[in-house]
């Protein structure tokens, strides 16, 4: 049995990324950097046979995915489970605001993020089962093929946690940069790991910068 693909990659750069303002559901366009930074993800993509390209309906990942489509002859088409984690009361707040607001929140937030719900937001359980199910939807309707799917941090992570069996205390312990390329394999219904923010296309690891706020 052929082994089936799917591409994760988180959208290109924003303004809110770089001051570290919370964005969540909030619609943030990229910025010069971030389309820069999908020209050269659709580029790395280019030579690939993906069949088939996924999209968080949030702008900041469709028009990332639009350019590496574009280089394919493919459609976009938007799933929403691959949406960012809806941060509630915190989006629209820079992370310094939150920090004196949600002091206490915020910091459990950092260490045991999977107890966390922010106020009238989600949880990360709930991101989780919402993320899985697109990608098994993804791995299902494109089997022995490649399909990628442009979509956010939060989404990424709680994949890659489930994939590997990760404690959910380590969240935070997986780096995800703009344009970083994750392949996952799926053979007989056992997902593995092929590659993890692969950067390459930017310059390598050390061209990436640190976010607090998603």
């Amino acid at each position: 049995m052929k082994e089936t693909f799917v591409i994760l990659a988180r959208h290109g750069a924003t303004e809110w990324n770089r001051i570290s303002r919370y964005q969540g559901h909030l619609d943030a366009p990229l910025s010069e950097e971030g389309l820069e930074q999908s020209r050269a993800l659709a580029g790395a993509l280019a030579a690939l046979p993906i069949k088939a390209v996924y999209t968080s309906p949030l702008s900041r990942a469709r028009i990332c995915a639009e350019m590496v489509a574009a280089q394919h002859g493919l459609a976009v088409t938007s799933l929403p489970g691959l949406i960012e984690i809806c941060h509630g009361e915190w989006e629209g707040m820079l992370l310094s605001e939150v920090e004196v607001r949600y002091a206490d929140l915020i910091r459990q937030w950092r260490t045991y993020p999977y107890t966390v719900r922010m106020p009238k937001g989600e949880s990360l359980v709930e991101v989780e089962e919402r993320s899985w199910a697109a990608l098994e939807f993804m791995a299902a309707a494109h089997p022995g093929e490649i399909s990628l799917a442009v979509t956010h941090d939060t989404p990424i992570r709680t994949i890659l946690r489930r994939i590997l069996n990760l404690d959910q205390a380590v969240f935070w312990q997986i780096k995800l940069d703009n344009t970083g390329i994750n392949v996952l394999g799926c053979r007989q219904g056992r997902w593995r790991v092929i590659a993890l923010n692969d950067t390459c296309h930017l310059g390598g690891w050390l061209k990436a910068g640190e976010q607090m706020a998603l």
